[in-house]
């Protein structure tokens, strides 16, 4: 059994170190996606929505997004299955102080979306935006880093914002995703999750997440 696990957690490693584009392609592998089998006159879907979201920072919809999520895990981790793609965006704000995004909607719908209950779908994908007004968020947006995938540039949240993103939310996928991470081996800046965890006091809960990781004796 301890060698399954060893050769398992290998594994793990060695995907993690693919490129994202390939680990879309084994999570898409004999299945079909969002009930649209992929087309050889598009590119991935995760791409074509990245492409729109370039296209909103070029028409200043919004000023920046990041990625996050599932598919954030995905792009620093082993391939793992997720069925929609999160986006950091910062709302604006009505006059009484609550959160606007129509405008972003607009932009979207009238690039081809369409609306699923609280998603939109693009080329059999589904995404949604998550308001980046909170402070962590906000700053998990401006630190996003800007990476490049089949010639697309794109953001994504830096791998020690995602895990606090992850312990944040608290939910047992989150707790999930961050222990992915983990056995995927990334490698994390500790100084800089140290510092991140500490600002939005969070270090609780990582402390027991590590500890939930711990073999019992």
């Amino acid at each position: 059994m301890e060698q399954i696990t060893t050769s398992k957690k290998a594994e793990l490693v060695q995907s993690a170190k693919l490129p994202f584009t390939e680990k879309l392609a084994l999570t898409d592998a004999g299945r079909i996606v969002g009930h649209l089998v992929l087309s050889e006159s598009f590119d991935h879907p995760v791409l074509e929505v990245l492409r729109l979201f370039n296209q909103a920072l070029k028409e200043s919809v919004f000023e920046r997004y990041a990625l996050a999520g599932g598919l954030a895990v995905e792009y620093y981790g082993a391939p793992i299955n997720t069925v929609d793609a999160d986006f950091l965006v910062v709302f604006p704000l009505t006059i009484n102080g609550l959160l606007d995004p129509s405008a972003f909607y607009e932009f979207f719908e009238g690039k081809g979306a369409g609306l699923a209950g609280e998603y939109l779908v693009f080329r059999g994908l589904k995404f949604q935006m998550i308001p980046a007004n909170s402070e962590l968020d906000a700053e998990a947006l401006q630190m996003a880093v800007s990476v490049s995938e089949k010639g697309i540039r794109f953001f994504v949240v830096t791998l020690e914002h995602l895990v606090a993103l992850k312990l944040k939310a608290w939910r047992y996928k989150d707790r999930l995703h961050i222990n992915h991470l983990l056995d995927s081996g990334v490698p994390l800046d500790q100084a800089n999750l140290s510092s991140i965890l500490e600002r939005h006091q969070l270090e609780q809960r990582w402390k027991q997440l590590l500890a939930e990781r711990k073999p019992s004796s």
